[in-house]
C-alpha cells in the first residue's frame, strides 16, 4: 500500500488539471454557442413573422422599424398601426419589446411577454397561442390618438386593463376590461356656449366582451361640471354606422353645474326625476345615435 501512494500522489495534479481544463473548454463551448445563437438569431424573420400574425388577427395595417436583439433571447422594434377609422390617427408603439414567456414554452399554449411605450404612457402584457391576452396600461394621453382635425376631441389620462380569451376569433372572443380616465375634459364646445375646455372629472368604465357584443356593467363620471352614472350594451360592427347602440345614462347636475348644461337638458325633452337627475336612452347606431 504504501508503494502505491507516491504514484497516485504524482498522478492526481496531473487529472485534476485535465479536469479544469475539461471543465474550462466545457464553458467556453457554452458560451461560443450562446453567443453564436445570439448573433446569428434571426430578428428580421421574427419581426415579419410577429408583423403578419397581428396584422391577421387584428384586421389591421401594421409597419415596423428594423428590429434590435434583447438578450439572450427576444427584440426590440417601433411598431405603427394604422386603424380603419378616420378619426383615429396611427397609433405609434415605441420599444415594443418582445420575449418569450419561460415559463409556458413546454406549455400546450406557449406565450410571449410584452411591454412599450404609447402616447406618453407604457403598457405590459401577456400573449398566448391560444388567443388569450392580458394587458394593462397606464398614462395614455387619449388626445395622442385624435386627429386634430376633429370639431370635439377629448383628453385625459388613461390607466386599466384587459383580459380575454379565444381571441383568434371574432366568433369565440370573450373577455373583460377596466377603465379609468382622469383630468378628462372635452374641447370642442364653444358653440353649445360651454368655452373651449369642459371638465368632466373622472370617468370609470367597468364591461366585458363576447364575440361583437360589448356589455358596459358600470358607467360613472365624478368631480366635473355634471355627474354621470349608468350602463348598456353595444353591438359592434365594422364601422360606426353599423355600430348599434342600446345605453341607459342617468345625468346628475350638481352645484357646480353651468346653467347652459342645465338649459340643454331641458331641451333635450327628458323630464326630471325627483332629485333633479334626467335618465337619457340612448339607441341608434354610433354614427347616428337617437336620445329618448
Amino acid at each position: 500500500m504504501s508503494l502505491l501512494a507516491p504514484t497516485i500522489s504524482r498522478r492526481w495534479p496531473s487529472l485534476a488539471g485535465n479536469r479544469r481544463l475539461l471543465l474550462l473548454c466545457l464553458l467556453f463551448f457554452l458560451l461560443s454557442a450562446v453567443l453564436s445563437f445570439w448573433a446569428f438569431f434571426p430578428a428580421e424573420v421574427l419581426q415579419q413573422r410577429l408583423i403578419q400574425e397581428v396584422s391577421h388577427r387584428s384586421g389591421l395595417k401594421l409597419t415596423s422599424s428594423q428590429p434590435s436583439l434583447l438578450f439572450p433571447l427576444g427584440i426590440e422594434l417601433n411598431l405603427k398601426m394604422y386603424p380603419p377609422v378616420e378619426d383615429v390617427k396611427p397609433i405609434a408603439v415605441q420599444k415594443l419589446q418582445v420575449t418569450p414567456a419561460w415559463t409556458t414554452l413546454f406549455s400546450k399554449a406557449p406565450a410571449i411577454d410584452l411591454q412599450g411605450g404609447l402616447a406618453g404612457g407604457n403598457f405590459a402584457g401577456q400573449a398566448a397561442r391560444d388567443g388569450r391576452l392580458q394587458l394593462q396600461f397606464s398614462n395614455i394621453a387619449i388626445d395622442r390618438l385624435q386627429s386634430e382635425a376633429l370639431p370635439y376631441r377629448a383628453t385625459g389620462q388613461l390607466q386599466g386593463r384587459v383580459s380575454g380569451e379565444q381571441l383568434t376569433s371574432s366568433r369565440t372572443a370573450k373577455g373583460a376590461f377596466n377603465l379609468k380616465l382622469t383630468a378628462a375634459k372635452v374641447l370642442g364646445l364653444e358653440n353649445f356656449g360651454l368655452g373651449e375646455s369642459v371638465s368632466l372629472g373622472t370617468l370609470e368604465v367597468d364591461g366585458k366582451f363576447s364575440q361583437r357584443r360589448v356589455n358596459l356593467e358600470k358607467v360613472v363620471m365624478t368631480d366635473g361640471l355634471i355627474e354621470m352614472n349608468g350602463g348598456g350594451n353595444l353591438l359592434v360592427g365594422d364601422r360606426p354606422q353599423k355600430t348599434r347602440l342600446n345605453l341607459n345614462i342617468r345625468l346628475h347636475p350638481t352645484p357646480s353645474t353651468p346653467q347652459t348644461v342645465r338649459d340643454l337638458l331641458s331641451m333635450s325633452g327628458v323630464k326630471p326625476a325627483a332629485d333633479g337627475s334626467y335618465l337619457m336612452r340612448i339607441s341608434g347606431t354610433l354614427a347616428r345615435p337617437v336620445l329618448r
